[in-house]
């Protein structure tokens, strides 16, 4: 796996990608869902895979305070990626810049531009750009007509209930370790 850090650290002759974006904060068993898709189409279409992620988390930078406690530090998260396959991550800083981008930058710079990104996938309220002004119906729109495929990520459930960071929270919260280890596919670990 590649680490990309920022914008100008792409290579000059990066040809395209499958691209996902979000925080992937613990690396639950539905980022494992996406990251498999991801591959999926990857392979299919001859790219390689890449995941955008920012530092800070967005949560992180509008409300240090009141931000949830991170399940995994980007080491981790870098490790746990490699471990499923990506071939790129591309971790971008959450700053003034990028918060205030508007939605269309976002798109034609980073996805057409810097990225030439050929498929992307993200969830349904996956919200982007200035004050969160763009949205899946957007990008869905901007790819066809750019040329790039939308996909969304279906929820995962288990137990009738959504797999996602803050229930392993909540699940942490409570010391319910079986139930954690079930949600991430592995037992909980912290370095």
């Amino acid at each position: 796996m590649r680490l990309l850090r920022g914008l100008h650290n792409i290579p000059a002759d990066f040809r395209g990608c499958a691209a996902t974006i979000g925080n992937f904060d613990g690396l639950h068993l539905g980022h494992q869902a996406i990251l498999r898709a991801l591959k999926e189409v990857a392979a299919a279409q001859g790219v390689p895979t890449l995941v955008m992620l920012f530092e800070p988390q967005p949560k992180e930078f509008f409300a240090p305070q009141a931000a949830p406690a991170r399940l995994a530090n980007l080491r981790e998260k870098l490790q746990d990626l490699a471990s499923h396959g990506v071939d790129y991550v591309l971790c971008l800083p959450f700053n003034q810049s990028l918060r205030s981008m508007p939605a269309q930058a976002f798109i034609e710079q980073i996805l057409l531009q810097a990225l030439r990104v050929k498929h992307l996938i993200v969830g349904d309220d996956f919200r982007f750009g200035c004050d969160r002004s763009g949205d899946y119906r957007a990008l869905a729109a901007a790819g066809q007509q750019h040329g790039f495929q939308v996909q969304d990520s279906p929820t995962l459930e288990l137990d009738s209930e959504r797999v996602s960071s803050t229930r392993v929270r909540t699940e942490l919260a409570a010391n319910n370790l079986s139930r954690v280890a079930h949600l991430l596919g592995r037992p909980y670990r912290m370095s």
